[in-house]
């Protein structure tokens, strides 16, 4: 049996002192040459202490900053851009669907749209004549009563609900809502239409008074056609129109009243 020699204690101790004493030496050395560098070379810039040294750890976990006043309100007023946008997707989603003939899918969309901004005209005439194309007049008449409430969208809401009026036979309220939709935006086929419904009740000093708009109108843009037509109109409507028309009658040079009339009936 062979018996294994135990390192006499004493001996391990010395040997690991000497080493330790041999490394210490050794590393004196490398870093008092690292410690003085100036020393060494007369231009090298002066050595960097560890303490200012930077350190390479990462930083300790912060926690955020509550927002400004400032910063909760600006994401406030982008939250009404952000929603158009929205909204808007969902109308152009609705007008292709609407193209291909998915009018259920487009009636979600559109409803859609104005669940998200409620102030989207374009949307409330887009559904109010998809709901009119599908017979539902009530309906329809409803969603242009909610678009005659936008700035934006009111004459073109109360020129189309005049239309639905007039095709259910409601001529009162018709005449009503196209003379307003006129007031607001004076636009040439709102003004033949407008007209045309005078000379249907017979009301031809007010159709006269529209037919020379029109006649102005066109000759401020240079459409000859249109002229030409409206010149026919006002020609045929004075006729009709002799008795209240006051510009059918011959003035006197100091009739300042009957001039007026004139020059205010020929506008």
């Amino acid at each position: 049996m062979i018996r294994h020699r135990a390192w006499p204690l004493g001996r391990a101790l010395r040997g690991f002192s000497n080493t330790a004493l041999v490394l210490s030496l050794l590393l004196g050395n490398v870093s008092s040459a690292y410690a003085q560098p100036a020393a060494r070379f007369p231009d090298a810039p002066p050595a960097v202490t560890p303490k200012s040294a930077p350190s390479t750890s990462a930083p300790p976990a912060v926690a955020p900053t509550p927002p400004a006043p400032a910063a909760l309100s600006t994401s406030a007023s982008a939250g009404g851009s952000w929603s158009r946008n929205l909204a808007l997707t969902h109308f152009e989603r609705a007008e292709e669907l609407e193209r291909r003939g998915e009018v259920a899918q487009a009636l979600s969309e559109y409803t859609e749209s104005l669940a998200i901004d409620s102030t989207f005209g374009a949307a409330y005439l887009r559904l109010g004549s998809l709901r009119e194309r599908m017979g539902d007049a009530r309906e329809a008449e409803l969603v242009y009563s909610e678009a005659v409430r936008l700035g934006d969208t009111r004459a073109r809401a109360l020129l189309l609900r005049s239309h639905l009026y007039r095709a259910a036979g409601q001529g009162a309220l018709a005449l009503r809502d196209l003379e307003a939709a006129v007031q607001l935006e004076a636009d040439r086929p709102a003004l033949e239409e407008l007209a045309r419904h005078y000379v249907e009740a017979h009301a031809f000093s007010a159709a006269l008074f529209t037919f020379r708009r029109i006649l102005a109108s066109a000759q401020q843009s240079g459409d000859s056609k249109a002229l030409e037509s409206a010149r026919l109109e006002v020609r045929a409507l004075r006729v009709l129109a002799a008795e209240a028309d006051p510009t059918t009658e011959a003035t006197k040079k100091h009739d300042w009243v009957g001039r007026s009339l004139v020059s205010i009936a020929s506008r």
